[in-house]
């Protein structure tokens, strides 16, 4: 019969057999509870097991026997990764690292996590410790350009590929990378005559092929720049197939462009673009006098010879250095309102090189029909026979600040108001159900009341057609947001051009469009990018304050609209006059003509 040990233990989890190898573990303790190195094996195979809570205090027990147990920091730390503990987390991996800096398997974890994470400098420092631990292994080199890559610094993230590529000349993540720093730095030249052997050599991988499609396309417009006899014009990039803001924002700028003339060249976010205005005027080859790009700034990739203009947005009161340095290189940058700037002066971009332009703002056809009658909230009740029936539409993201709004909801109604929240979340997904979930359970717990106390809400996920998403703005009598900040936000833009009532945060975007004549307005305070019901920052935040939305005020002012003690405030007047697309599309033409 084999005898109970550790090291059979080990041996059968070193084969695939978790679950005998902790049956063993628990035999192992019953006889020898102060076996550590056992303790210690049995908490790793319980975070294998998705147990981390289980796993947590053993590593805790062993470290206050022996503090200096370097694995015994690295296994907290992942435990702590897998709770959603961040700063837990990061405090058990660097520990490790500092107890073990030649250990490969601490840095690299601590490297990786925190690049997630957007600590972009630790991230770099981590990852190239691995590059000096191993200095012959090339995927090493990779993923320290990569955290480069993600921290736009370009010159060194080239020096790692290039290296890596010494080491493993076949390398096609490699040489793929190295071509998109190239188109980074405005090289598109260099980058078509490294990837087209690649993509020779690798048929059919999409990401290569897209890249050389972009570096061609660069190189095509570039030579463009020497022909008198073709028309000036304007190359357009941007994401005009994905339904997002930065899409939606291309789209009405080039079609507000094709109306008034403005010959135009259109590129995608990956490369050839499908899309066209049906006003016409993108398909006429043209000599560009000027490459628009609507990109958040690490996508942006200069072409040469042509003067470079990103129209871009934060939502903070900094933008992150690295947007910074990624701009920094470029002739103009366009932003949409007062408080972007500002945001980008905070972080040391030149105020010669930025420009204020707001989008337009204008109904939306389909948002004009009656409410539709046939979409029923909870209780079987159509949505459209509320009195009040207040509208959200947001990504489902830390700082759209969901977990605020359902707190205010929750303390400012009860069940027999007349009202409804009709709550539009993401884009669908395999866990957003769950995550939604988990929110309203936590809400609940932090505010001691339960939502069939409040008014109902109406939780909608999933994409929804063009047709979909206007059905929620012809029910809506109001729009809501206790943003943490915005660039811009089309959806309470597009609500205000229907006439809907508005209550909405004084912060960011929204004191650009909105004032006391024409919405209810919250006050705010600025402090740390918090995760929800969290120690963690939001990732894209490192360093950066939002505002936090006062919700004693918001209280106050959700349960006075929702009884009638507020009347709605009609903002299509001033908003339809002061934002006209054709007035606005001639301002950005404008600001095209002094590059």
């Amino acid at each position: 019969m084999m005898e109970h040990t550790t090291q059979h233990a080990a041996g059968l989890y070193r084969a695939g057999q978790i679950e005998q190898a902790l049956t063993v573990l628990d035999m192992v303790l019953r006889a020898a509870p102060q076996d550590w190195m056992a303790h210690n094996m049995r908490g790793v195979i319980l975070c294998r097991l998705g147990r981390p809570a289980e796993a947590e205090p053993i590593f805790k027990r062993i470290l206050t026997v022996d503090p200096g147990f370097a694995e015994g920091w690295f296994n907290l730390g992942l435990a702590r990764r897998a709770l959603g503990a961040v700063e837990g987390a990061v405090r058990g991996l660097r520990t490790a690292v500092l107890l073990q800096p030649a250990q490969p398997a601490f840095s690299s974890e601590l490297g990786v996590f925190q690049h997630g994470q957007g600590v972009l400098d630790d991230a770099v420092r981590h990852l190239g410790r691995l590059v000096l631990l191993r200095p012959d292994q090339a995927p090493d080199c990779l993923n320290v350009a990569v955290s480069l890559m993600s921290n736009s610094f370009y010159a060194e993230a080239e020096r790692f590929l290039r290296r890596g590529l010494a080491l493993d000349p076949d390398g096609v993540d490699l040489a793929m990378r190295l071509g998109q720093v190239l188109l980074s730095q405005g090289r598109s030249g260099e980058a078509r005559d490294l990837l087209e052997p690649l993509a020779r050599r690798v048929p059919g991988n999409a990401e290569v092929d897209r890249t050389l499609d972009r570096a061609r396309l660069a190189c095509a417009i570039s030579g463009d720049q020497g022909r008198p006899e073709l028309p000036g014009g304007v190359v357009v990039r941007g994401p005009f197939s994905v339904l997002s803001g930065y899409g939606d924002l291309a789209q009405r700028f080039v079609r507000s462009m094709a109306g008034q003339g403005t010959p135009l060249r259109l590129l995608g976010l990956t490369g050839t673009e499908g899309w066209r205005p049906p006003e016409g005027g993108a398909d006429t080859p043209i000599r560009p006098r000027a490459a628009l790009s609507f990109l958040t700034p690490l996508l942006v990739e200069p072409i040469p010879g042509v003067p470079t203009v990103n129209y871009t947005m934060f939502e903070g009161t900094s933008i992150p250095p690295s947007w910074a340095r990624a701009n920094a290189a470029h002739d103009l940058v366009v932003v949409p309102t007062e408080s972007s700037r500002l945001a980008w002066i905070e972080a040391g971009h030149p105020e010669d090189r930025l420009r204020v332009c707001p989008p337009g703002i204008q109904p939306h056809p389909g948002d004009e029909a009656e409410a539709p009658r046939g979409i029923i909230g909870p209780g079987g009740r159509p949505i459209a026979d509320f009195r009040v029936r207040i509208l959200n539409i947001s990504d489902f993201i830390a700082r759209k600040n969901i977990d605020g709004l359902l707190r205010v909801w929750l303390r400012a109604t009860r069940a027999d108001d007349d009202a409804i929240l009709i709550l539009k979340l993401g884009k669908g997904g395999p866990t957003l159900n769950q995550d939604v979930g988990r929110m309203l359970e936590r809400t609940m717990r932090h505010v001691g009341r339960r939502f069939e106390e409040a008014a109902p809400i109406a939780a909608m996920m999933g994409r929804y057609d063009e047709n979909g998403i206007s059905s929620l703005y012809a029910l809506a009598t109001h729009y809501w947001s206790l943003s943490h900040g915005e660039g811009w936000d089309l959806p309470i833009t597009r609500a205000g051009a229907k006439g809907l009532g508005l209550i909405a945060p004084r912060n960011s975007a929204y004191t650009a469009y909105l004032d006391d004549e024409i919405a209810h307005l919250i006050p705010c305070t600025t402090g740390p990018a918090w995760m929800p019901y969290s120690d963690a920052i939001y990732p894209p935040f490192q360093g950066i304050d939002w505002w936090h939305p006062d919700e004693d005020v918001a209280a106050d002012l959700l349960t006075k609209v929702v009884r009638g003690g507020l009347e709605p405030r009609d903002p299509r007047p001033c908003l339809l006059e002061r934002f006209a697309w054709e007035r606005r599309t001639r301002d950005l033409l404008g600001v095209l003509d002094e590059v």
